[in-house]
């Protein structure tokens, strides 16, 4: 999946190939959950990321990451304006990850 990151490591273009790779991870493979403080429904539309810090050996590229998404509030429609029933909450994360070279995976530590 990370595939076209690892191609471009050391060029400016590597942020905008991991980007996309990283928009393509399904929620489940993503550790946002224990960064949730209100209702732990994240709105998978609304992630983005952004690469703080990184450094490479011959085996891994290692990168300090910074990952925004919105938690999806239930409320009340009370005014009969379904709009103002599903409310959005902005959240953040940090973590570091491993993009190995070998098999081109990332994984969280």
């Amino acid at each position: 999946m990370f595939d076209q990151a690892l191609k471009y490591w050391g060029s400016a273009d590597f942020s905008e190939y991991f980007k996309r790779a990283f928009g393509d991870l399904s929620l489940e493979e993503l550790p946002l959950l224990d960064c949730c403080q209100h209702s732990g429904v994240i709105d998978k539309d609304t992630i983005g990321v952004t690469i703080l810090t990184s450094s490479a050996d011959s085996q891994a590229i290692y990168l300090k990451i910074g990952v925004f998404f919105c938690e999806i509030l239930s409320g009340c429609a009370c005014s009969d304006d379904p709009s103002q029933a599903i409310m959005l909450e902005n959240s953040y994360c940090e973590f570091n990850a491993t993009l190995h070279k070998k098999n081109a995976q990332l994984s969280f530590n």
